[in-house]
């Protein structure tokens, strides 16, 4: 039986499947952008103290990896809740790659944190 009756279902899915992809996407632009922002800020505060810009390192943030890896796993959880609601378990497996795409990028994390300690 249908979570929704009289095949909503598929419009409502389209439009929740869409609308999250369109707030990640603006979400990693405007995480670029202010990360963007930070390292002209740097730049400049080098530049005032006369410092050659060939000596200045940023620190990478490991923790976008994390981020990443959580969004990917929240994906695969939705996924795996949105295909159980529909009543069909036939495509379950699908939630999967979202799942282990985030296992694998907060093994990336855990990795590049533990070899920059």
């Amino acid at each position: 039986m249908p979570f929704f009756p009289n095949g909503i279902t598929p419009m409502l899915f389209v439009i929740v499947v869409f609308s999250f992809i369109a707030v990640v996407v603006i979400a990693i632009i405007s995480a670029n952008v202010i990360q963007r922002k930070k390292e002209i800020e740097a730049y400049k505060a080098a530049i005032e103290k006369g410092l050659p810009l060939t000596d200045l390192k940023l620190a990478k943030s490991t923790v976008r990896t994390l981020k990443a890896g959580l969004v990917w796993i929240a994906i695969g959880i939705g996924l795996f809740i949105v295909i159980l609601a529909e009543g069909s378990t036939r495509y379950l497996s699908v939630s999967a790659i979202p799942t282990l795409i985030g296992i694998a990028l907060i093994v990336s994390y855990l990795v590049e944190k533990r070899s920059a300690d």
